[in-house]
């Protein structure tokens, strides 16, 4: 797919778009200067840490106990 092509398929997205949540994560992408990979890896978690606190928050739902 062409970059045009890609633009135009976000631009369609975008205008039917209805939950302020992700037009407000789209500002801030939008907003943003550069994007810092290793920044946003270090503030990353490991896939044990996700496990973890996955397992932590199902412990906690009522259904579970």
């Amino acid at each position: 797919m062409s970059l045009a092509s890609e633009k135009s398929e976000i631009i369609k997205w975008i205008h039917t778009l209805e939950n302020p949540a992700v037009i407000e994560e789209i500002k801030k992408i939008r907003s943003k200067n550069s994007f810092d990979f290793e920044k946003e890896w270090e503030r990353g978690i490991s896939g044990e840490e996700l496990k973890k606190r996955t397992k932590e928050f199902l412990k906690t739902l009522p259904w579970k106990k």
